[in-house]
């Protein structure tokens, strides 16, 4: 495999190496991913078994899912276009619902950091007698630049900016949302519409059109959330809504967990389909494929060759397995070299379906779990015209929201957008002025308590 991808970057023997590479590359995932379904597949048995609520939204699928485990794994039965249709139904599925929980999620952590604001409305304290807004801002200050590196710092700054009091007109926030996207102005589009999305899901802009189906019980605690007026909100109000929130959040995090857990078998079995056909049969494939073996017997209330003390047992025989593999999945991933370089020769050779195939593979092995498996990121780099428009639009956007929400609400939308922001001071004078002028200009005691609380918090954390 060393010289398969050594030839194809140094444009040698290119049929023979680009008919070589795909059997070869196809055998390296199918034992990683085997070795990592055995790990999610009985990690998930052991979840459900004391959880329940992680399979609730997935009664049937889990039927089939659990069924091509067992017709494709263990039976050794021949991979059809229909098991790999269903599970990536599933996977689009799953897909959905966490896109969903995630627009929730967002909306939820807007409204927690206005109700945080009025908290000491409710509280009979008062700042400490020897506080100055000169001392808070050197503490923090301190807090930031301790960090050596940029990287730190900047996160820092970040961190401080979200929590910070604000008194920002919404011009003045739409002159910053555009100095932040100007740096943008060099990149790609891809780097452009990565930034736009993770800005507007910060601000409660992104709504999936199906998490009000998925989810009307959430919407129905949302649109409760609407008619809370915080300039009058009673203490009543103020104890419902935080109930509101943190049972929201904690159904939230038991759903995505599900997700996550169940996502991770999804992708590991789309691997295995995907190169079922290259599987090479070794001592790893065969204590794997008896793990997952005895675990789907134990998920379909069969019973298993082996205890659930032996599955575990068996683990041992895999230590280091991963380690060892991962190095070569990495090195030996010339998919996007392959890709730019030799897309004509491709089609010339007709291996245009089995590299769709082989393309998957890094997407499905990748940290983003719920990535898109048929788009491409835009690499065209982005025009003057395209920024402008996109700005046109996610000022009209912010407009709208401003005038349907409270305007602790709009606050808290800048705040969190603004903490997503590339850092736009020019020298570490500009930082501090603008926190001392963020505290200072705060002269309603609740708020201004709240925050150097929270403030206080990160500080010490």
């Amino acid at each position: 495999m060393n010289k398969i991808v050594g030839d194809l970057l140094k444009n040698r023997n290119v049929t023979e190496n680009l008919k070589a590479y795909p059997e070869q590359f196809m055998a390296l995932n199918h034992e990683y991913a085997l070795i990592r379904m055995a790990m999610n597949y009985y990690t998930y048995f052991s979840m459900t078994e004391d959880d329940q609520g992680m399979i609730m939204d997935y009664y049937q699928e889990l039927s089939l899912l659990h069924s091509i485990i067992e017709k494709i794994i263990c039976k050794k039965e021949q991979v059809g276009e229909e098991e790999i249709s269903t599970v990536l139904e599933l996977r689009n599925k799953i897909v959905e619902q966490v896109q969903d929980l995630t627009c929730y999620v967002d909306i939820f952590n807007v409204y927690e950091h206005a109700l945080n604001r009025v908290e000491y409305r409710f509280r009979e304290e008062e700042l400490p007698k020897d506080y100055s807004d000169e001392d808070m801002t050197r503490k923090l200050m301190n807090y930031i630049l301790e960090d050596e590196d940029r990287m730190a710092v900047n996160q820092k700054i970040s961190q401080v900016l979200g929590q910070l009091p604000l008194r920002l007109t919404k011009n003045k926030f739409f002159e910053m949302l555009v100095q932040g996207m100007s740096i943008y102005k060099e990149g790609t589009k891809k780097s452009l519409d990565d930034f736009l999305y993770m800005i507007q899901t910060t601000s409660m802009l992104e709504k999936s059109e199906t998490m009000i189906s998925n989810y009307p019980h959430l919407q129905e605690v949302v649109d409760s959330f609407t008619q809370v007026k915080f300039k009058t909100i009673s203490n009543e109000e103020y104890e419902e809504m935080r109930y509101n929130i943190e049972k929201s959040s904690e159904y939230i995090e038991d759903v995505m967990n599900g997700n996550l857990m169940l996502q991770e078998i999804v992708n590991d079995l789309l691997l295995i389909l995907y190169t079922v056909d290259a599987q090479e049969e070794n001592k790893t494939t065969t204590v794997c494929s008896e793990i997952i073996k005895n675990t789907n017997l134990l998920f379909l209330k069969k019973f298993p060759e082996k205890s659930v003390d032996e599955i575990e047992e068996m683990f041992v025989e895999l230590e280091g397995c991963q380690e060892e593999l991962y190095p070569k999945l990495t090195s030996f991933d010339i998919t996007d070299e392959i890709r730019k370089s030799y897309t004509e020769q491709l089609g010339e050779l007709g291996l245009e379906e089995v590299y769709k195939k082989v393309y998957q593979l890094p997407k499905l092995n990748s940290d983003s779990m719920f990535i898109a498996l048929d788009e491409e990121p835009d690499s065209e780099n982005v025009t003057e015209s395209y920024v402008a428009e996109k700005q046109e639009q996610l000022i009209e956007s912010y407009r709208r929201l401003f005038s349907e929400q409270e305007q602790m609400v709009n606050r808290a939308v800048m705040s969190m957008a603004l903490s997503e922001l590339p850092v736009f001071f020019n020298n570490i004078s500009e930082l501090q002025d603008y926190i001392y002028n963020c505290l200072s200009i705060c002269t309603e005691r609740a708020e201004k308590l709240a925050c150097i609380e929270i403030l206080n918090g990160i500080i010490e954390s």
